[in-house]
């Protein structure tokens, strides 16, 4: 594959001072675009730049715009126990409306021991893996989970399993468990082949995908990015397992927008709508647990790092001179980037410039 262009580097907190004031001149309360930046930036630094600062023009400004993103929304919590609560994004922006229901997770998670939260009517929430990175700060286990399910057939989207238009986005899923000197056991993952953010990112930066990663809108298999219509579940065909990453994407919308009620039967005689029921916005799925309700806290952690050491030591296959473990390699990008700064690519450079034009916010590399 080849390597990715790069105009520039820049320093991660400069470029979350940068992300947090563009956010408020847009309108976003200060609180929230200190949570959105933080989410942004948390991507930005590990190397997932599918969902770091890339988005930030294309997925929430340009949101802003088209009217598809309010820049300041009410949460609204509609039902709620002691362990769980359905809440309301407002049609805000995805990424502060999940912080903050994460935290309400966790607040539930200490007082109770469990927390869950199902949210409706949010938008795009950025990188999955940094509201149980959230939970880690607490010493507690984190999941999270975002989806859309389609009623009727979408221009993109991923297939399901022996489909030809696709049924869902790519529902990811994750889950953090903390560790004692290791560093935290992160997984953060689609339920399709790839993340949709991953072929636009190639497509941006000119680069061809493998073979079995997407299909055109005619079903056929290509290289090219910007000819993807759909993808297919993780697994990529029946007989490599794709029914697995199906069935992961269909628990996924259930926990996501049924519970939320993001799926739910309120449109009547819609056309668009399948016996009654369309999804509206993103749903998502946010869970803390407290580790010391079922054993001792450090003897579970110890358990991690005994684990991941085990995992480490495994006999290598030819080639290879490394097993990682979720969320190592992230880790790992994340102290190079801190010291040598995020790379942008000429595609963000420009978005970057373009917002710091458009709102007055110095932006210097």
């Amino acid at each position: 594959m080849a390597a990715v262009p790069v105009s520039a580097t820049i320093q991660a907190d400069v470029l979350h001072s940068f992300v947090k004031q563009v956010f408020e001149r847009a309108g976003v309360p200060a609180e929230q675009a200190v949570d959105a930046a933080d989410v942004l930036l948390y991507a930005s630094r590990r190397g997932v730049d599918t969902h770091g600062v890339r988005n930030l023009k294309p997925i929430y400004f340009d949101g802003f715009e088209s009217g598809i993103l309010k820049p300041q929304a009410d949460y609204k919590i509609e039902y709620e126990t002691p362990i769980t609560a359905r809440v309301d994004g407002g049609h805000g922006l995805g990424l502060a409306a999940s912080v903050w229901a994460m935290r309400l997770a966790m607040q539930k998670a200490q007082q109770s021991g469990i927390g869950m939260v199902a949210m409706r009517n949010s938008h795009h929430y950025g990188a999955a893996g940094y509201y149980p990175y959230m939970a880690l700060q607490k010493d507690m286990i984190g999941i999270c989970m975002t989806a859309r399910i389609y009623a009727r057939d979408h221009d993109y989207g991923v297939i399901p399993t022996f489909g030809a238009k696709s049924r869902f986005s790519t529902n990811p899923l994750s889950i953090s468990f903390p560790t004692q000197t290791e560093p935290p056991w992160l997984l953060d993952m689609a339920t399709s082949t790839v993340p949709f953010n991953r072929i636009l990112m190639m497509r941006d930066n000119q680069q061809a995908i493998p073979l079995g990663w997407g299909v055109d809108a005619n079903g056929v298999p290509t290289t090219d990015p910007s000819q993807v219509s759909f993808l297919s579940p993780l697994g990529g065909t029946r007989e490599q397992g794709s029914h697995k990453g199906y069935g992961l994407a269909m628990m996924v919308s259930v926990l996501c927008n049924l519970l939320a009620g993001g799926w739910d039967d309120l449109y009547g005689d819609d056309p668009s709508a399948f016996e009654g029921y369309k999804v509206d916005g993103d749903s998502h799925f946010f869970a803390a647990l407290r580790v010391d309700l079922f054993r001792p806290l450090d003897d579970f952690k110890r358990g991690m790092d005994a684990m991941i050491r085990a995992l480490h030591e495994t006999p290598k296959a030819p080639g290879h001179d490394r097993v990682y473990v979720a969320g190592e390699i992230e880790h790992e990008t994340e102290q190079q980037r801190l010291r040598d700064g995020i790379p942008l690519t000429p595609v963000v450079l420009d978005d970057l410039r373009a917002l710091s034009a458009q709102y007055g916010v110095p932006f210097e590399l």
